[in-house]
């Protein structure tokens, strides 16, 4: 799948860097890197967190949809970061879709690094057209 035919994001902004897997408006799987020179104390931020379970989140309600649709972050809920660790391993995404109603939707996340579970929380979304 070419997550930049779905999401606008592009480096250095595009967080995804490989889909794992999609069942479209269900859930979403994905990869990412963040290299610890990004970052300044070498350890996952919680906004970087947030916006990859945001992408992530994206990738699933977007996915098989016509084209020229996007979702925008309406809101955070609950997001703990819940231990650190460091920013140069891979970081995988879980992203479920709780429910959407006349475009407005959230999203449950969490963040692993390995077998540990680095943040967890609800990104709140609206679908638009562009």
């Amino acid at each position: 799948m070419d997550v930049k035919s779905i999401l606008p994001h592009r480096a250095p902004f595009l967080f995804v860097a490989e889909v794992v897997e999609i069942l479209p408006m269900e859930r979403a799987e994905a990869i990412s890197n963040l290299p610890s020179e990004a970052v300044q104390d070498n350890t996952v931020p919680l906004w970087y967190a947030a916006e990859f379970l945001a992408q992530t989140g994206a990738l699933a309600v977007l996915a098989g949809r016509p084209g020229g649709e996007r979702t925008l972050m309406t809101g955070i809920e609950g997001m703990r970061l819940l231990t650190e660790v460091p920013a140069d391993r891979p970081l995988r995404a879980e992203v479920t879709v709780l429910g959407e109603k006349r475009g407005m939707g959230k999203r449950r996340g969490q963040v692993w690094q390995g077998a540990t579970l680095v943040a967890e929380g609800v990104i709140w979304y609206a679908r638009t057209w562009s």
